[in-house]
């Protein structure tokens, strides 16, 4: 069988990146940084209020009525107002040192002068933020809707780890005889379940308090 000589693939040459030559992205408003507060705040407040659902439910409080979710609902969002509002205050306090740095930052957190209208800016979303989220949590029907849709991602995630749990255990036990031994131990089989439950969303709810203090839902809108 005859050879044929390979052929040199031509090299293309590419020209070198132009960073100058990408499109300038526009920086957000003021209404949409608002907007994108609000949403990040709520997703927050509805987490909180879901695992204290959660909670309540695996302990067998008192039943889910939506009067006491409401009122619980309000008192998340009040939560969140203070939050906000130790943001703009310290945010405040940043702007004000900065002013008096010259030269150029060393770290992301380390503020001068050329960020104090940045700072400015982040210090009144914030504020807004706070404003609107307190607005809210004075609207009846609006805190009947956070609770509710709180309820329904509590129920999601606990019938999600209760049809896992089946699963694995009707994989495990392909075949069940229900007899007076089976009935006398369900109790115990329901409570093993609540516990993992409960531990669950007690790593859930440090792991959210974890990331919360590591990220700054506001970073990529201000320098």
């Amino acid at each position: 069988m005859a050879l044929w000589p390979r052929r040199k693939r031509k090299r293309r040459r590419f020209e070198p990146f132009d960073r100058s030559a990408l499109p300038e992205v526009p920086a957000p408003t003021f209404d949409q940084m608002l907007t994108e507060g609000v949403l990040v705040a709520e997703s927050a407040g509805r987490m909180a209020l879901r695992n204290r659902m959660i909670v309540e439910a695996l302990r067998g409080e008192e039943p889910f009525a939506p009067e006491r979710a409401a009122a619980a609902a309000r008192e998340v969002l009040y939560e969140l107002v203070q939050e906000a509002d130790e943001v703009a205050e310290h945010t405040a306090e940043a702007r004000a040192a900065a002013a008096r740095r010259e030269g150029r930052s060393s770290h992301e957190h380390d503020y001068r002068r050329a960020d104090a209208a940045n700072l400015r800016r982040r210090e009144q979303v914030y504020a807004a933020v706070a404003k609107e989220l307190w607005v809210r949590r004075n609207d009846p029907e609006y805190l009947t809707a956070f609770a509710e849709r709180a309820r329904e991602e509590a129920w999601g995630e606990v019938s999600g780890a209760i049809e896992t749990r089946l699963d694995r255990e009707w994989s495990e036990w392909p075949r069940i005889e229900v007899d007076e031994t089976y009935e006398a131990e369900r109790e115990g089989r329901v409570l093993d379940l609540l516990a993992d439950l409960d531990m669950g969303v007690a790593v859930a709810e440090a792991d959210r308090a974890r990331r919360a203090e590591e990220n700054d839902p506001f970073r990529g809108f201000v320098g």
